[in-house]
């Protein structure tokens, strides 16, 4: 296979790709112009964000339950451990616990208090993504199954890019960079092929020098007219 045959198996796929890119895009509008998705779809982001604030609230009290944990613990040690004997002392370390302890009972309250929330936001953030996922279905049965077509082509797209990495794997990267800049100035066709001795994508017949070098396929001809890679595989 020349270059430019391999640049036209690519360009193959590019454009098929495009083409379920572009579909695709038009499905995602369809279904996120829809209110009641919109909606689900704010509450969403609402819903998901308490969650989280949730979430750090309670490993955050869990760290200060720890860390006050510690703290009893060690106090208990030292009025307990032998090495404190006076009264007035052990008096303090007593005061010092029960302080503590007091101290830990509050926060023991606001873990109850943040596990309840954690709690209430997980299942408000779970209902509001079946209030989502059961809109866009209403919404995909209101547009033809767009939804089950949205699917299809995403699995369409994971084949061709899989289809499309092998196809370039052996193309030299000198190839690509030139294919690349075309496909963005030609509108997605960076590569013509040649029918009776003329640019398919123009309609001009370049000069016989350069359909014979095309031919040859061993290096990159480009239409004099319009600048696409010639193929005359």
């Amino acid at each position: 296979m020349s270059r430019a045959a391999s640049l036209l198996q690519l360009q193959g796929i590019d454009l098929e790709m495009d083409t379920k890119r572009a579909r695709l895009r038009a499905i995602e509008i369809a279904l996120g112009d829809d209110p009641a998705v919109k909606q689900a779809q704010r509450e969403l982001v609402e819903a998901q964000a308490a969650l989280h604030v949730a979430r750090v609230s309670v490993q955050n009290l869990e760290f200060d339950g720890q860390t006050l944990g510690q703290k009893i613990a060690e106090v208990d040690g030292r009025m307990y451990g032998g090495k404190v004997t006076n009264p007035k002392e052990l008096q303090d370390l007593q005061h010092e616990v029960t302080s503590l302890q007091h101290r830990r009972e509050a926060l023991e309250e606001k873990q109850f208090e943040a596990l309840l929330t954690a709690e209430s936001a997980e299942v408000r953030s779970t209902d509001v993504q079946h209030r989502l996922e059961r809109a866009e279905t209403v919404a995909a049965e209101a547009h033809g199954n767009l939804r089950e077509e949205r699917e299809e082509l995403q699995t369409g797209l994971a084949r061709l890019q899989t289809n499309r990495d092998a196809a370039a794997a052996p193309i030299p990267a000198a190839d690509l960079e030139i294919y690349t800049r075309l496909r963005l100035s030609k509108k997605g066709r960076a590569v013509s092929q040649l029918d009776e001795g003329a640019c398919t994508a123009c309609g001009v017949a370049p000069s016989s020098s350069r359909i014979q070098d095309a031919r040859q396929g061993s290096e990159i001809i480009l239409c004099g007219n319009c600048g696409r890679i010639l193929c005359a595989d």
